[in-house]
């Protein structure tokens, strides 16, 4: 493949080179998808594992106490503080961080931003200034949801954005767009786009890259059980999201019998969305302890604790795909979850997550206070 920087006139610069993020074999949390993209393109090379806990966004589940949200697994929510876990993905390769936001957004969640404009040349500014120099940027938005992706150059001085994005290919969004030659997206309609709230830069190397330690006591505020209230929702985090996520899914008025699909769907997207988080979020989680392991040697065991810890999430949730009847979200899993008797073996297996988390958690603070 092709690495560089094509100019084709001094309104268009276009970087070449960069992976693509798609959802599969390679996970499904966009975020740290882009990060470990981007870092590789600037010659970083990390893996999809340490992109997930230096972000923190291997640690996390939210659920929102107070609707089925399909937001709940948002990375957003990962930390209290909407932009922390974009900070650390960025700064955590040891590179300089900057955020441009936008505030007119149906979004439940808010950035406090000191660089918040609602201008769209402000943002095409902040896009060509980071593409010329040579350095990707990652959105929040541009198609579809307000999911990240990667934007790679610019047509039109900035009119036309080209990149990698989660639903470049999904009909429902990308009816504007077009695919270029090198296979990124091809858009001129980013900017009406109300869910692009966010662009995100990777800047030079400027510090170390983050410690283990700060890893370790990130993932503990994660996974700490709180409520976080926004825009007048209640967010269980942490330990906590397992009771709430438990008893959404208990709450026998959310499932009549005469129940139409399309509600059931809601229902079980919400749930599968919190069986992706823990098995792509605690399945790197483990597979980063297991190195650690092998890294410090005089905190093999506590490693490896927690590195098992995780492993019987992950485990539970494929037996909670085969309580469900697969992992698909067809409407054979939509029935079976209507089922009383289905949804109350499930909430035996979110308890048995819960009880793994916890074990992991503590493991964890004992390592941060021997490190």
């Amino acid at each position: 493949m092709y690495k560089g920087k094509e100019s084709e006139s001094k309104n268009t610069t276009i970087l070449y080179g960069i992976s693509k993020v798609e959802y599969g074999a390679n996970g499904c949390t966009p975020y740290p998808m882009c990060v470990k993209n981007c870092a590789n393109y600037l010659g970083q090379d990390v893996s999809i594992d340490f992109s997930m806990v230096s972000t923190g966004t291997a640690f996390r589940l939210t659920w929102d106490t107070t609707s089925w949200n399909g937001g709940n697994v948002d990375v957003i929510h990962t930390f209290d503080k909407p932009e922390v876990t974009y900070k650390l993905g960025v700064e955590a390769l040891g590179r300089e961080f900057h955020i441009i936001t936008r505030s007119n957004t149906s979004c439940d969640v808010k950035f406090k931003s000191s660089n918040n404009s609602d201008k769209k040349n402000d943002f095409i500014n902040f896009i060509k200034k980071q593409i010329d120099i040579g350095f990707p940027c990652i959105a929040l938005g541009i198609i579809g949801p307000p999911e990240a992706c990667i934007i790679t150059g610019y047509r039109e001085n900035g009119e036309i954005l080209l990149g990698w994005n989660f639903f470049q290919d999904a009909i429902e969004f990308a009816t504007d767009v077009k695919i270029d030659e090198s296979g990124y997206f091809i858009s001129s309609k980013w900017w009406e786009n109300n869910d692009t709230i966010a662009v995100i830069s990777i800047g030079e190397k400027n510090k170390p890259m983050i410690s283990n330690k700060e890893i370790i006591e990130n993932a503990i505020k994660v996974m700490t059980g709180r409520f976080d209230m926004k825009s007048g929702k209640t967010f269980a985090k942490g330990i906590n999201a397992y009771d709430a996520w438990k008893k959404a899914i208990l709450n026998e008025a959310d499932f009549p019998q005469n129940a139409i699909l399309p509600i059931l769907a809601e229902r079980l997207m919400c749930h599968g969305d919190a069986m992706d988080c823990l098995a792509d979020g605690r399945n790197n989680a483990a597979i980063f302890m297991k190195k650690l392991s092998e890294e410090m040697k005089e905190h093999s065991d506590t490693c490896k604790i927690i590195e098992g810890q995780f492993a019987k999430v992950v485990s539970n949730i494929w037996r909670m795909a085969d309580v469900l009847g697969g992992y698909d979200r067809n409407e054979k899993q939509m029935k079976n979850f209507a089922k009383t008797e289905i949804r109350q073996q499930l909430a035996v297996l979110i308890e048995e997550c819960k009880i793994a988390d916890n074990k992991a958690l503590e493991a964890l603070v004992l390592l941060s206070k021997s490190i």
